[in-house]
């Protein structure tokens, strides 16, 4: 039976021999300002159910904004589902960062679409600069990427304290960069992380720059989907 160290072994393989070609993403309508890219390794994954994904710890529920204005908490968004959760900001310019995170949430909506488990699963995206990231600026964003809001929700935090609570529930990093004057560059320092959050809201899987790949995550979501991960 696979095991998760096991994928990340074969994944971390094909890493080491080189990445295939970057693809671009030419959707209508697509801003200059947003650069798209995303990993396409020639890799496998193992099948869905032959091997495990323990939880790696409980993250609590949190009230956002979506990008209609209204307020929702997670929890509602998330009930008896499996979660995919990303953390962006619109801004974000390096190609293996935020842009690579939307473009594979893109690829993974029409995977579930195609597998039939779009009711299973809800993807949420959240935003760690609420001070720029408008409703407007993320509904366009959502736009560019071509988001069904049944499925992709686009979301902010009203407060600070919120935010800073659920980067904290997560463990996703984020250090304003500052310039030699002191002065925001406008940027993020953050490590690409996407969370795969089961059922019960415990995260089952974490997936980075080189192991976001859609096949993966569709075949994690249906092995935590299985009747026998819930025993």
């Amino acid at each position: 039976m696979w095991r998760r160290a096991d994928i990340a072994a074969a994944l971390l393989a094909v890493l080491l021999a080189g990445p295939g070609p970057a693809s671009g993403h030419d959707a209508p309508s697509l801003g200059d300002e947003f650069v798209k890219g995303v990993f396409s390794p020639n890799f496998v994954p193992p099948a869905a159910g032959s091997y495990e994904l323990p939880a790696v710890k409980r993250v609590a529920d949190f009230v956002l904004r979506d990008s209609t204005g209204r307020s929702v908490s997670t929890e509602r968004i998330t009930a008896g589902k499996v979660a995919v959760v990303s953390f962006i900001y619109t801004a974000c310019p390096e190609r293996l960062g935020c842009p690579l995170a939307s473009r594979a949430l893109h690829d993974l909506q029409g995977r579930l679409k195609e597998e039939g488990l779009s009711r299973e699963v809800a993807l949420l995206s959240v935003s760690f600069d609420p001070g720029r990231d408008s409703l407007g600026q993320l509904a366009k964003y959502a736009r560019i990427y071509g988001a069904d809001p049944t499925l992709w929700r686009f979301m902010t935090a009203p407060s600070m304290r919120v935010l800073e609570g659920m980067l904290e529930s997560y463990g996703q990093d984020r250090t304003a960069v500052y310039d030699d004057r002191g002065r925001f560059t406008g940027r993020y320092s953050h490590v690409l992380k996407v969370f795969l959050v089961d059922r019960d809201g415990d995260i089952r899987n974490i997936y980075s720059a080189g192991f976001l790949v859609p096949d993966v995550v569709v075949n994690d979501i249906k092995t935590v989907l299985a009747p026998s991960a819930r025993d």
